[in-house]
């Protein structure tokens, strides 16, 4: 069974969530996606907009194939609401590594849908984020930010 990483920024941070979601995830810790930014679009859920001054921060997981087919289906890839990419993420040691991560294919400013950003901040705290990094995040409880 092939395993691989994969770069939860949104509401995959939630360990409960991907316990319920997927099982046999292994999480990894904190890592980082620099060149990139945090946005909640129009659909009011996460995603990440290029952008060379920004960085994301999130958790790595280690995922096998059931648990990719899992999160392809809840992040609506076969609708065309999310697109894959591997990208290079760096673990909290330093070390880059390769990693899957879901993109919206609506990447317009929104406002978060009710509870969900809420989720994400408390996610984001649990695993020890920057602090400034938390701030950005309940900056998007306000529309378009």
């Amino acid at each position: 069974m092939s395993r691989r990483y994969y770069f939860a920024y949104g509401s995959n941070m939630d360990e409960k969530q991907m316990d319920f979601r997927c099982p046999n995830a292994e999480l990894v810790g904190r890592a980082r996606l620099p060149g990139w930014k945090f946005r909640i679009n129009t659909r009011g859920v996460a995603t990440v907009v290029p952008d060379e001054e920004s960085t994301v921060h999130g958790v790595l997981w280690i995922i096998g194939e059931s648990d990719e087919e899992t999160l392809d289906y809840y992040e609506g890839v076969s609708s065309g609401f999310y697109v894959k990419r591997t990208e290079t993420v760096y673990r909290e040691d330093g070390d880059a590594v390769e990693a899957l991560l879901y993109v919206a294919s609506d990447d317009g400013p929104g406002s978060p849908r009710p509870g969900y950003l809420e989720r994400i901040v408390a996610a984001a705290r649990r695993h020890g984020l920057p602090r400034h990094y938390i701030e950005e995040l309940q900056g998007w409880s306000k529309a378009g930010t």
